[in-house]
């Protein structure tokens, strides 16, 4: 498990923001919430986390609201007040500009927020010619909603046979790693090249 990140290290109560919590990002939340962080998970139903926040007994918190909502960023400052956010992981593809925007900027500008991005951020385009290597340093600036933000791109696993797509498991391993790191820095999870090797 990766170690638990700066604001753990110093002893202060760790509050993550996680997207993703129901899906993709379960696993993370259970290695979070194992190692003693507090989750706020946002859903758009609480039947989805109710049983997940009985079994972590009280440390995955719902924060119910469908993101899309205007009123979302006012809201997690309010679900923040007592216990500031130390880190997030937000996997929300779907989601507006705006909206990843909103949840960023629930997080204080000091702390690690991971942001997932599929593969399709890597895509070969006119600017960015297949190559034998690809890095998040080619992706357009408006890729990064801050600054500060560290971003996870989502590639695929080059298996025995045909290549497939990471599991839930690899990617909250790897968005974890990159929120407990020191520094931040971006990765990519897996392989985006060859594009014609993407799985079908």
């Amino acid at each position: 498990m990766p170690k638990p990140h700066s604001a753990s290290r110093r002893g202060e109560d760790t509050h993550l923001l996680v997207v993703g919590a129901t899906g993709t990002l379960l696993p993370a939340v259970h290695a979070a919430t194992s190692r003693g962080d507090l989750v706020t998970a946002v859903t758009r139903s609480p039947i989805a986390l109710r049983d997940l926040a009985h079994r972590t007994r009280g440390r995955v918190r719902p924060f119910v609201r469908d993101y899309e909502d205007p009123g979302l960023g006012a809201a997690l400052a309010e679900a923040s007040r007592a216990r500031p956010f130390t880190g997030a992981l937000l996997y929300c593809p779907l989601a507006s500009p705006l909206t990843v925007q909103a949840l960023v900027d629930a997080v204080p500008r000091n702390r690690p927020v991971v942001l997932l991005l599929t593969s399709a951020h890597a895509a070969p385009t006119a600017e960015t010619e297949e190559g034998p290597a690809w890095s998040p340093a080619r992706l357009p600036r408006d890729s990064r909603p801050s600054p500060g933000c560290r971003l996870l791109v989502l590639g695929w696993a080059r298996g025995a046979g045909a290549a497939r797509w990471h599991t839930a498991d690899e990617i909250s391993a790897a968005a974890l790693a990159v929120l407990d790191a020191a520094a931040p820095r971006d990765a990519v999870l897996g392989e985006v090249r060859p594009w014609a090797a993407r799985p079908r």
